[in-house]
């Protein structure tokens, strides 16, 4: 569904897609056109229209476009344009092909990864801080310092592209004397307060030291995979003022001391005792870093964001090669002893003997061995550690290794592929060759520079091939995304709203359970005429409903949908819900959507008041919602309806999670384990009233006088999508009885 603004032309740029909303202004990837046909790939940040009246922020707008518009470094993402169209105020900046740093760390803990490699979370913080070494140093124009300072490094500010670039971004509340006005102590408590600085949680005058420790904080997230410091706002700047945190070889006790010693530097509570400039800060980082990994490479910290991101990129017809010497790295970093050399067995594609049931399963060569000498360990002795070592708590990592392992047993003239599906568990066939394991799996041994055909497949989906070729020495990722195959019985219950559409609604009874997607079956709630409200994601709040208002039919309706926006710590499950009469409380959400789902407005009557109550203080904000202002109707294709029920029947309706369950933000939002569900009595949805339901995961609901159901589930982005519920309907007695 396209979004507010996406695809409509903002002065000469073109907005594709909004990536990202903040506070009061949203981020586009967009398109330039410049003479000749010429285009350039851009972000555009603009002011959300209804805070273009907002003198304070459009002045620290203008602010930002001051300071960064001066900015050019490699480790900052360049500013290449600032203006005006039609009223809103908007910045052309560099377009980082990535992730900001806050996903990367994210993904890393889905792939089981419970922090970064240490030579690449320094690699990382050397780039970062080289940047805010040249913000801090710049001039102006009379040779003066700007004495700019950042003031919300955090890993959503550090953009890390595929290539292992890595970009600070966001000098949207940096100070510096160009700003033209003076810092105040409300100034200097803006950022996100789990980096701040001692002084910055104190309210005190900030300097280049400021962003010294803020980087050294994102730095303990990325080798201890967690914060320094967690909790409720006062309590972390109680502890950020008393510089009161666990050191980070209490979390991970495989951190160099010397990196300790230098991070605890960095952190000191005092800004004297720390080191006085970025540029220090990265020199110290650099040296120890050369002696205990001097061969890393940016090229390294690509090949990590192409294993991390590897569905996205494999979607987007980019394939992932992994260089053996890059796995081989990943196991020294983890402290993994390399492998003892392994015979090399014919080069022909190798099938596990027997079904296993770990990523550390590998196929074993057939041959007898080579006769060991009494003191030498026994044959592949370390692949069995490995499997131990894997299952107490490493299996990414033991899936490169093994993966550098297939390799050097595929000899010199090979590349491997990493095999996996959605859902997982399919059966493979390589060149026709059936293998005895699923997916996931690791195939090695395939001939380099010879096209290779992958069949994969699973009852009840369609079968999925594709052939891939490869250089010796690499590993492809490659994901399969299985569709799914509807049964004959389903077809003919199936009614069609649209050729586009197939799938939008069914009859009943006979067929089920109904998959219900959280792709096909989502719509967008921003693009809707729900009411709205600015909440801050660092606090906690409740929602409360209070009145009634009439929908058109015989009862009047006392409750509401809601649907939050915000960022990486929202998650999926708490993204919606429903609010009435009992407080409902929410977190991490920076904007507040209030509506009524309702097919038919025209006859709706009152509004109902939404009180919304910020936890720590008590202070209440109340948000009208207007009956036929604030009422949803989805189109006919958004959503899933089950039709033709009998009123006079009971109804049991329970939806259940399947093997991939429903996921609304991405894989790292968690699974989605509820559905917004509609149920009336008229005709359809489209033209009666119903009664809205929140329906959880294995809760059953008893549902009574209804001749349809409509499930769906409120997003703000489908596009990160997948999976989704399963929906029984069972009848239960006919209410006459």
């Amino acid at each position: 569904m396209p979004q507010p603004s996406a695809g409509l032309q903002f002065g000469k740029y073109k907005l594709l897609e909004r990536i990202a909303t903040g506070g009061m202004a949203e981020i586009y990837r967009a398109r330039m056109t410049a003479v000749a046909g010429i285009t350039k790939p851009v972000v555009i940040k603009k002011i959300l229209p209804g805070y273009a009246d907002d003198s304070a922020f459009v002045s620290m707008f203008i602010n930002e476009a001051r300071i960064a518009l001066g900015l050019s470094h490699g480790n900052i993402a360049q500013i290449f344009d600032f203006g005006e169209v039609e009223g809103e105020y908007f910045l052309a900046m560099e377009w980082v092909d990535g992730h900001p740093l806050s996903n990367v760390l994210r993904r890393a803990r889905d792939k089981g990864l419970p922090a970064l490699p240490p030579p690449l979370a320094v690699l990382v913080a050397i780039d970062m801080l080289r940047g805010l070494a040249y913000a801090h140093t710049r001039l102006d124009d009379n040779g003066r310092p700007l004495h700019i300072v950042h003031r919300d490094v955090s890993p959503q500010n550090v953009l890390l592209s595929y290539e292992g670039q890595v970009k600070l971004v966001d000098f949207g509340i940096a100070r510096a004397r160009l700003a033209g006005r003076s810092e105040t102590k409300n100034d200097a408590a803006k950022g996100k307060y789990v980096y701040f600085a001692p002084e910055q949680a104190r309210g005190q005058a900030l300097d280049a030291r400021t962003d010294v420790f803020a980087a050294g904080t994102v730095l303990y997230e990325m080798l201890c995979g967690r914060r320094p410091f967690e909790g409720p706002m006062p309590e972390v700047l109680r502890k950020i003022s008393q510089g009161d945190f666990p050191r980070p070889r209490e979390w991970t006790p495989g951190i160099p001391a010397a990196l300790e010693r230098i991070l605890l530097t960095a952190m000191a509570t005092s800004p004297g005792q720390r080191y006085p400039t970025a540029q220090a800060f990265a020199e110290a980082l650099a040296r120890q870093l050369h002696v205990t990994a001097p061969d890393v490479s940016q090229s390294e910290l690509g090949h990590f964001m192409g294993y991390l991101f590897e569905p996205e990129l494999v979607d987007a017809g980019r394939p992932v090669q992994l260089p053996r010497e890059f796995i081989a790295k990943v196991g020294r970093w983890s402290g993994v002893a390399e492998p003892p050399p392994v015979p090399t067995p014919p080069e022909s594609p190798r099938f596990p003997p027997e079904p296993r049931g770990d990523l550390t399963t590998q196929p074993l060569p057939e041959e007898p061995l080579p006769a060991q000498a009494p003191s030498s360990p026994p044959p592949y002795a370390w692949h069995r550690t490995l499997h131990g070592w894997v299952v107490r708590g490493a299996p990414v990592v033991g899936a490169l290794l093994i993966m550098w392992m297939g390799l050097l047993v595929g000899g010199t003239n090979t590349f491997a592929v990493e095999l996996s599906s959605s859902p997982a568990g399919a059966s493979i066939r390589v060149d026709g060759r059936a293998l005895t394991e699923t997916t996931p799996t690791l195939v090695t041994q395939l001939q380099a520079d010879v096209e290779h055909h992958l069949e994969v497949s699973l009852p009840g989906m369609v079968p999925w091939s594709q052939r891939v070729k490869a250089e010796r020495g690499t590993t492809l990722a490659v994901h399969a995304r299985l569709a799914s195959k509807r049964p004959a019985a389903a077809r003919a219950l199936t009614r069609p709203e649209s050729a586009n559409a197939p799938s939008t609604s069914a009859r009943y009874p006979a067929g089920g359970p109904f998959t219900v997607s959280a792709d096909l079956h989502a719509f967008r709630v921003p693009a809707s005429a729900a009411a709205r409200m600015r909440l801050d994601p660092s606090r906690a709040y409740g929602l409360r409903a209070e009145g009634r208002v009439s929908l058109g039919g015989p009862m009047p309706v006392a409750q509401a949908a809601y649907f939050l926006e915000g960022g990486a710590a929202l998650s999926a499950r708490d993204s919606f819900g429903v609010v009435g009469a009992d407080e409902v409380m929410v977190q991490n959400a920076s904007v507040l959507y209030v509506f009524l789902w309702d097919g038919s407005p025209g006859d709706n009557r009152g509004a109902l008041q939404v009180h919304v109550r910020e936890q720590a203080s008590g202070a209440i904000t109340t948000l009208l919602l207007d009956a036929r202002r604030h009422a949803v109707p989805l189109t006919p294709h958004e959503g899933f309806t089950l039709r033709e029920l009998d009123p006079s029947t009971t109804y049991r309706v329970v939806v259940r999670a399947p093997p991939e369950p429903a996921r609304t933000r991405g894989f790292g939002g968690g699974a989605v384990d509820q559905v917004l569900a509609l149920h009336g009595t008229g005709d359809s949805p489209a033209t009666a009233h119903g009664t809205l339901e929140l329906l959880e995961v294995n809760q059953p609901t008893v549902m009574r006088g209804a001749r349809w159901l409509r499930l769906a589930f409120p997003d703000d982005d489908p596009g990160d999508n997948t999976g989704g519920l399963t929906l029984e309907v069972t009848p239960v007695a006919p209410l006459h009885q």
